[in-house]
């Protein structure tokens, strides 16, 4: 059994241990204000002000429309099917391997193929030539297997559509819900302007129309593609291509700008994985990053390899810290340390979930969508602002106790078991309430961590 095969049964054993140990636990305080709102009867406990909602999301109905007029000339059985194999594709898309790491790994596999093979070519006598093509054909065989093959996608007429058939709705549904908690926790935020990288069908904008449609004035969208971006104008105008003459104030482009202009909301969704290397990713992010004036949102897909690009960006911007890049994490993260999950490497990110209505789908009309995310916003943590720990697996509800996985300001993953005797019935029937990816408005004074 090897070192990391040890640690990691270890790593299960004690966190089985910690969880049946009823001598360790984390004292935790409620939030003042809290009890005595749910007292008075302010609000009930399922709906305390770390909630976010909503919980699951449909398309406007203005959109569905146009879309539904977009479609109408298209054979909608195989539009669905093939959106179907895109979306999976989507979510196992993985970023390019860097040059260094497919040299050592190609290095690697060499030095493997050439130890097999030795013992062939002196049993059966193969000449040099024979031997060297013999390896070559072995190493490629063996780097197709084991190395992703990342490619662009070209989003041509018929791609952005299928992309605005499987996709427009779980990524309207998870934006949707990133701006329900930007605008229910900063009511001072309204913004004026609007960049969206990688802007795609237009669901970043169909989601911040939500909240915000009578501030933003603005609207910049950058996609190199061009059918994106006027499929993207078609359904903003109704489903009609009448007229070329752009939406007030909604402005589409293949290329970041050069100019300097920046903007009050910048949001880059589904984007990242779609670079070719890491130096592409952090030059973007920081054009992105010089673009933006109060906010910076990033999304990408709930999997491994979306969780790590979002930790590579969060910690990137971080690292920054000087005069003219001072920044904090607003969401979803309560601290600005490492990311605790990202430090246990136990192959688990750290994601969220919501539901959403699937369109032009009879079967069956939900679906879930998994995602990673973080809010950068510009300044120093302000000293109002609460750092409730985050829920970051589903609540376990039991009899006469509920039992959270949170994320806490001190930068750990803390278990806290949940119960009236021990936590008052007003902080029990909290927690009962909260999902995964809402706020516990509590403080943890002392916490485990656990995986």
């Amino acid at each position: 059994m090897t070192f990391k095969r040890i640690l990691y049964t270890y790593s299960r054993q004690f966190r089985r241990k910690y969880t049946t140990n009823t001598n360790v636990k984390p004292k935790i305080e409620a939030d003042p204000s809290l009890i005595a709102n749910i007292e008075n009867e302010t609000y009930k406990p399922r709906q305390h002000p770390g909630i976010i909602k909503p919980r699951t999301v449909s398309l406007p109905p203005n959109i569905m429309k146009a879309i539904e007029i977009v479609l109408q000339d298209y054979p909608l059985k195989k539009l669905i099917h093939d959106s179907d194999i895109l979306a999976r594709h989507l979510k196992g898309r993985v970023p390019p391997m860097e040059e260094n790491e497919l040299r050592e790994r190609k290095s690697r596999v060499l030095n493997e193929v050439m130890m097999q093979e030795e013992d062939v070519q002196i049993t059966n006598m193969d000449d040099d030539s024979q031997f060297k093509q013999k390896v070559k054909d072995k190493v490629e065989h063996i780097l197709k297997q084991k190395i992703y093959n990342w490619t662009p996608i070209n989003y041509n007429t018929y791609n952005s559509l299928i992309y605005l058939v499987g996709r427009s709705a779980p990524e309207f549904a998870v934006l949707t819900r990133i701006f329900a908690e930007l605008s229910a926790r900063d009511v001072n935020f309204k913004p004026r302007s609007l960049f969206d990288f990688g802007s795609g069908v237009g669901t970043v904008t169909w989601a911040a129309r939500t909240y915000w449609k009578d501030q933003i004035f603005e609207n910049f969208n950058v996609d190199i593609s061009v059918d994106m971006n006027d499929l993207a104008q078609i359904i903003l105008q109704g489903g009609h291509s009448t007229t070329t003459q752009n939406v007030k104030g909604v402005f589409y482009r293949q290329f970041l700008p050069a100019n300097n202009t920046s903007y009050d909301l910048v949001v880059s969704a589904y984007s990242m994985l779609e670079l070719p290397s890491f130096q592409m990713r952090m030059e973007t992010i920081l054009r992105l990053w010089n673009k933006t004036s109060k906010y910076l949102v990033v999304v990408e897909q709930g999997t491994n390899a979306g969780f790590k690009v979002i930790n590579e960006i969060r910690d990137f911007i971080l690292q920054l810290q000087d005069e003219k890049h001072i920044a904090h994490v607003f969401s979803p993260c309560p601290h600005d340390k490492p990311c605790p999950r990202f430090l246990l490497n136990d192959h688990t990110p750290c994601n969220f979930e919501v539901g959403y209505t699937r369109p032009f789908i009879k079967e069956s009309k939900t679906g879930k969508e998994r995602y990673s995310y973080v809010i950068m916003k510009k300044g120093k943590r302000d000293s109002v602002e609460d750092e409730w720990p985050r829920l970051v697996r589903e609540t376990m509800v039991k009899s006469k106790h509920s039992i959270c996985k949170m994320c806490t300001a001190n930068g750990n993953l803390t278990e806290v078991i949940f119960t009236a005797s021990k936590h008052g019935k007003s902080m029990y029937h909290c927690a009962r309430s909260s999902k995964w990816g809402d706020r516990l408005p509590i403080t943890v004074l002392d916490s485990n961590d656990v995986k």
